[in-house]
Parts: C-alpha cells; sequence; structure tokens
C-alpha cells in the first residue's frame, strides 16, 4: 500500500524531471481540505544553510513558494545566479535568476531553469529569506510559512510573507 502511494509522486518526478516544460506559476496556490502535512519542511529549520548546501540555488534566495501539484508537495525557490558561460567566466547579467521546484519533505532538486529577476529580487535588502522566515512567527504546530516574496516599497525591498493556520491565511510584511 506504501508503494502504491508513492507512484503518483514518482511518476511527476519523472516528468518533471525529463523533458517536460517547466511547471508555469499557478494564478493560486489551493492546498487539500487536510492542510499542509506534517512532513514538508518548515523554511525557519532550513533556509539558513540551504544556499550552500543544495544545487537548486546559485546565491541570495529571493523567494518561495509551497505548492502543491498532482498530490506531490514542492517549494518553488527564486534565487540570484550568477552562474558561468560556456567558457567558465562568470556571467555579469545583474537580472540572472534561478528557479527550481524542490521535494517539499525531501529538499531535493527536482527541476530547475533560468528567470529574469524582478526589480525587487535585484535590489539588495537588509532581511535574508531566513531572516524573513525567522520574523514571520513559524512554529510547530502552526502559523506554518507558505510563501515569502520580495516587492518594492517606498524604493526599496521588503518581503511579503504569507503563513497559514487553521484561521486562515495572512500576510505581513518584513523590512
Amino acid at each position: 500500500m506504501a508503494v502504491a502511494a508513492l507512484l503518483p509522486a514518482a511518476a511527476l518526478l519523472a516528468a518533471l524531471a525529463g523533458c517536460a516544460p517547466f511547471p508555469a506559476l499557478p494564478d493560486e496556490v489551493a492546498y487539500p481540505a487536510g492542510g499542509v502535512p506534517s512532513d514538508v519542511a518548515w523554511p525557519s529549520d532550513w533556509l539558513e544553510g540551504f544556499t550552500s548546501e543544495s544545487d537548486a540555488v546559485g546565491g541570495e534566495i529571493v523567494g518561495m513558494r509551497l505548492e502543491y501539484v498532482d498530490d506531490v508537495w514542492f517549494w518553488r525557490i527564486r534565487s540570484h545566479d550568477p552562474g558561468r558561460d560556456v567558457f567558465d567566466e562568470a556571467v555579469t547579467e545583474p537580472d540572472r535568476g534561478r528557479e527550481a521546484l524542490v521535494d517539499a519533505a525531501t529538499l531535493e532538486l527536482v527541476v530547475q531553469r533560468h528567470v529574469t529577476l524582478t526589480e525587487a529580487e535585484m535590489a539588495e535588502s537588509g532581511v535574508s529569506a531566513y531572516d524573513a522566515a525567522q520574523r514571520s512567527g513559524e512554529e510547530w504546530p502552526a502559523p506554518r510559512l507558505i510563501e515569502l516574496e520580495r516587492r518594492m516599497a517606498d524604493g526599496h525591498a521588503v518581503w511579503d510573507v504569507t503563513v497559514s493556520d487553521e484561521g486562515g491565511i495572512t500576510m505581513l510584511t518584513v523590512e
């Protein structure tokens, strides 16, 4: 029975890792009625070292969102991506970014692509994604952080932080 439960996840992972196009950003994130399962990794637990420990990110994390696609949980993570060209020289495009889907339980990279960063994602921020997660109030069993998004406010970058608990969805701004 446990193997049967893993088949939909394995099929989706195989499709994403293969030739399938990178999944589009959903207009609205919908979660199942049972809420987010406990095996989905809590950002305040893993964000601090993630940039240096994972191939999913190229540099500073500038956005992330928890998504539920075809019965599988993913973190969609956006980061700076200084990258290297075919001659192994540093790329100097300041708007070059990376978007990756990682398995929300294991934090393993599923698929990634290059993206163009927004003005807010390129702007200097005095608050890291980890710091924003810490300030979200996320703690077991709730509230749970489900999105970090950078935007411009009064000429500087701020984080819009979205958390979920039994009372619903709450958004706060972290500067």
